[in-house]
């Protein structure tokens, strides 16, 4: 979506509701289509709290709890200053790691956070996001909800977590009666939201083309009645796709109905 955050009513829901987990120290889950702005939102909120939020990205497919925590754990050292490289292979040692790591970023001693010497209002808050979550397994989503148990929990305080995913991410349960996310998961969510390329507002078009350039009302006008009519256009990526090709269409000039009209009518 370009270098310039743009406040669609999408990026303010979704900033607003991490923010809220961040604050309360909950997990939250969102899904939805490519290119509606999830990751934009993400590095809006990045920005906002640049010392309490870490984004962790997984790439590999079906990610087991090994691979995820290596990612978390380096995540974490990186947000504390850490130089430290070796990633242990063991869940054991995982887990023992990204505890040390949370206490070195909090400035608390291991072993008295061990013994459960400090209460939980004496930590800063940490939230880890999970962008790209669909690369995560189940199991791996379900070991990751005990860093944020209030009950024994694996940190030394409960971590936010933040589960943004695409529309593979599905919520829904399938014929087995299994989800992605288990209910386990689900009852400790402060929210739990399924996003839709539907969700993207005439008022979102808007912003979006005027903060591109295109400001003309007639030409504005004619691009959302073109986006109306294919609704699973509605993503930002697709958008600014059209956007480059009417401003090369303009040669630099401003983009006109006329243009938009050339355009639209090789599509």
């Amino acid at each position: 979506m370009g270098d310039a955050f743009i406040s669609t009513s999408i990026a303010r829901r979704l900033i607003v509701r991490m923010h809220a987990a961040h604050d309360r120290r909950r997990i939250a889950v969102f899904a939805g289509p490519p290119g509606i702005g999830k990751t934009t939102a993400i590095d809006a909120l990045s920005r906002e709290l640049p010392d309490g939020l870490v984004v962790v990205k997984v790439a590999r497919r079906n990610a087991r709890e090994v691979l995820v925590l290596q990612h978390v754990l380096d995540a974490i050292r990186r947000l504390g200053g850490s130089p430290a490289v070796h990633f242990p292979s063991s869940i054991w040692e995982l887990r023992n790691d990204i505890f040390n790591a949370i206490c070195s970023w909090a400035g608390a001693e291991p072993a008295a956070a061990r013994r459960t010497e400090y209460a939980t209002a004496d930590f800063p808050r940490l939230t880890i996001v999970f962008d790209e979550a669909q690369n995560l397994s189940r199991e791996a989503i379900e070991s990751l909800r005990y860093w944020n148990d209030t009950d024994r929990c694996y940190a030394p305080f409960p971590l936010g977590l933040v589960f943004v995913g695409n529309n593979e991410f599905s919520l829904q349960t399938d014929l087995d009666g299994r989800s992605v996310i288990s209910a386990a998961v689900a009852d400790r969510a402060l929210y739990v939201q399924a996003l839709d390329y539907s969700d993207v507002t005439d008022d979102d078009l808007r912003l979006y083309l005027e903060a591109r350039g295109i400001v003309e009302d007639g030409a504005v006008n004619i691009l959302i009645r073109h986006l109306n009519e294919r609704r699973t256009s509605r993503s930002f990526r697709r958008v600014q796709d059209l956007i480059e090709e009417l401003t090369e269409t303009s040669q630099g000039a401003p983009i006109t109905v006329e243009a938009i009209s050339e355009v639209l009518a090789c599509l």
